[in-house]
């Protein structure tokens, strides 16, 4: 670990074409959607993982705690067209974390029922709590009886002002940490999906600046839960990651400073995610603390090509997950890439139970890779 990154200071002697993997396309799979009603955890759940289903009454009298699960299990009641049951779900999820969207969900099936006023009520909790979803404002069915009511267009224009909120936030409620020596690379760090900077990054600071690293961290441009942040489309996701790169860059007055782009768990998932979709070359890094390589996100992914790969895991998280991250570390490797896997005991979705141990192995699986040219 002394000398974990002391090939980036011979940044331009090294040749990139010898540590350079390839990748073929693949077909991308169609993802499975529900009309009109929504869920913040979205694309968090792995494709190929299991659908969520109606749960028994346990999950009602106070077994499940989780309000994304109860959310998930609200939107399976609508798929079965229990919308009494739906409704009990997503007033949980709502009582227990304030999620944007459950407040939303239960516009929508009062919208459904006619309970107008009822509707906009819920409409005015999902704002305040910063929802930003302006396109599903306007074209979800549900809210059809809304529209054109003068109402409306205030919750429209709540929906855009936390949405250039939220984007603004990526940088301005990150976490940014220097090295005292100058920093020879950067280590970008993407949340979980209901989690924040602090959280992903504490465990990686004092290991990561002694080794020169300038830390990173992000906030998730949608707000996800009280005080939790999630990271939206791929799209919006990508901006941030943008924006946060060129900050630390600025911060650490070094415009061609490599990127190493580390996530955990949903933060894992999109950090792939981000990294497919970029140049090849954009990355000298790319990993992920329990989230899986999501290749209907990712069909085509040259912007791995050049990077050095890692994956780790709880081999005992939930059968689904670790099912969902075991594919995907497949289909990788069917495209030509070589990824660096870990399994670690213990049964998280996102760091497992030995913290600095999964960090120590995320960041000496980068020991020595040489830094890409930088965007």
């Amino acid at each position: 670990m002394k000398a974990l990154f002391a090939a980036f200071a011979a940044s331009v002697l090294v040749s990139l074409a010898a540590g350079a993997q390839t990748g073929k396309p693949a077909g991308k799979p169609s993802p499975a959607t529900t009309a009109g009603l929504q869920v913040s955890t979205g694309s968090a759940a792995p494709k190929g993982g299991t659908e969520a289903k109606v749960e028994d009454m346990r999950v009602l009298e106070g077994a499940s705690t989780d309000p994304f699960e109860l959310e998930r299990l609200g939107l399976a009641a609508v798929n079965a067209n229990q919308l009494d049951r739906a409704r009990v779900f997503f007033e949980r999820a709502w009582k227990l974390g304030e999620l944007p969207t459950a407040a939303y969900n239960l516009s929508c099936l009062d919208a459904r029922a006619g309970r107008v006023d009822q509707a906009f009520a819920r409409l005015d909790k999902a704002i305040a709590a910063g929802f930003d979803d302006g396109v599903s404002l306007e074209k979800d069915p549900d809210l059809a009886a809304l529209r054109g009511r003068p109402k409306f267009s205030a919750i429209v224009s709540g929906a855009a002002k936390n949405r250039a909120s939220g984007d603004a936030a990526a940088v301005k409620e990150g976490v940014f940490l220097l090295p005292k020596d100058g920093a020879l690379a950067i280590l970008l760090l993407l949340h979980d999906k209901e989690s924040d900077p602090f959280t992903v990054s504490g465990p990686f600071t004092d290991l990561a600046l002694s080794h020169h690293l300038c830390v990173a961290a992000p906030r998730g441009p949608g707000r996800s839960a009280k005080k939790r942040f999630g990271w939206g489309s791929a799209d919006r996701a990508a901006k941030a990651i943008d924006a946060a790169v060129d900050a630390a860059r600025r911060k650490a007055g070094n415009q061609k400073l490599p990127v190493l782009l580390v996530g955990v768990g949903r933060g894992g998932t999109e950090a792939f995610t981000a990294a497919a979709h970029s140049a090849p070359g954009t990355f000298a890094g790319v990993g992920s603390i329990g989230g899986p390589f999501d290749p209907g996100a990712a069909a085509h992914p040259a912007g791995l090509r050049g990077a050095r790969l890692f994956l780790g895991f709880s081999r005992d998280a939930a059968p689904a997950e670790v099912a969902a991250t075991r594919r995907g570390i497949e289909l990788l490797r069917q495209q030509g890439f070589q990824p660096m896997v870990v399994e670690w005991p213990g049964a998280g979705s996102g760091f497992p139970k030995d913290v600095p141990r999964a960090v120590k192995e995320t960041l000496d699986a980068f020991a020595g890779q040489a830094p890409v040219t930088p965007r």
